[in-house]
């Protein structure tokens, strides 16, 4: 194994298990698009308005900070992400263009490409709170990718860049109210784990055995995928681990077995077990790898590496004969 020994075993176990706990409770993402949760938010709306409290529904539907209020000037007619849409209601469509515009940005910027994965936790989270407009939605998405670069990316995009970004349509004084309503919403939770910080983690079980050039190939198509699977909001209420986990199991399959054999594949599941993440019974991590396969597929890109590689890889290691496996662990749709 890539791993030097037990101890390092224990410190992935361990720092696996504190992000998987993470994402089960403060960083968890409700379906807010569907319609009962939206209808709860504009009950919640309502009621704020007739009465004032929201403290009696802050565990089910949090309602809308007061500080929002001073964002009421925004016109939410000109400029939208929404403006050619017949309606003014959140959709999967604002999400996704939101979410390439911030690839498009830290990539401009050369930043680290996992700050949007955290700004769209921060995105989501923050409108499972509350009903927003088009101009608000804009509001809030700049002001989450302005956040995860100031946590994340310290110094390196200033407030000022972003209302030139914006074109005008936003001030200053605009970004940081958001920025105080978002903190209050996101209860000051802005460290989520991500699909690739899992997969940072989860790549340290894969068998030192598989050629390097394997294993890096491996890697990025991982990350690759999980980076697929931040613009999808179907995705967007799932565990970030079971998506880095069917991201690489995905990337392996995607080798072909001259590459990385049925032995490495199941070497790599049986530690991912021993580590607490159960394959064969959650269905989630099933869902999420045949939407990845489908996602990947749908860019164009071929089912596996070309056959030189494999060949090349062979001709240094040898051809050595795989030992049968054991696949009672391992689920058949994901087994190779």
């Amino acid at each position: 194994m890539v791993y030097s020994g037990e101890d390092l075993l224990i410190d992935i176990s361990q720092r696996v298990q504190v992000m998987r706990a993470q994402e089960t409770t403060n960083y968890v993402v409700p379906d807010y698009l569907a319609d009962e949760w939206q209808q709860k938010l504009r009950d919640a709306a309502e009621w704020d308005e007739v009465d004032g409290s929201a403290q009696q529904r802050r565990a089910n539907a949090p309602s809308p900070s007061s500080s929002i209020s001073s964002l009421s000037d925004i016109n939410s007619s000109s400029g939208s992400v929404s403006s050619k849409a017949p309606s003014q209601q959140i959709n999967k469509l604002w999400r996704e263009k939101i979410c390439e515009w911030c690839y498009q940005i830290v990539d401009t910027y050369d930043f680290n490409r996992e700050v949007v994965s955290i700004t769209m936790s921060y995105l989501d989270r923050y409108l499972a709170t509350r009903i927003v407009n088009s101009r608000i939605f804009q509001l809030a998405a700049m002001t989450a990718l302005y956040l995860a670069i100031k946590l994340y990316e310290p110094g390196k995009l200033r407030v000022s860049s972003l209302v030139h970004l914006s074109r005008g349509f936003f001030t200053a004084d605009h970004i940081v109210t958001m920025e105080h309503s978002m903190l209050g919403a996101l209860r000051w939770h802005v460290h989520p784990p991500t699909p690739i910080a899992f997969c940072r983690d989860l790549m340290h079980l894969v068998s030192g055995e598989v050629p390097a050039s394997a294993r890096h190939d491996v890697n990025e198509l991982a990350r690759f995928m999980t980076e697929l699977s931040i613009c999808d909001y179907w995705f967007a209420t799932k565990r970030p681990s079971s998506i880095a986990l069917a991201a690489i199991i995905n990337a392996i399959d995607l080798q072909g077995p001259q590459r990385i054999g049925p032995k490495d594949k199941s070497e790599f599941l049986h530690w991912v077990v021993e580590i607490g993440m159960d394959i064969a019974n959650d269905v989630e991590i099933i869902e999420c790898y045949g939407r990845l396969r489908k996602m990947y597929v749908s860019t164009g890109f071929p089912p596996h590496l070309g056959e030189e590689a494999a060949e090349e890889e062979n001709a240094e290691i040898g051809n050595q004969s795989q030992e049968p496996v054991e696949e009672a662990a391992i689920h058949p749709l994901i087994a190779m």
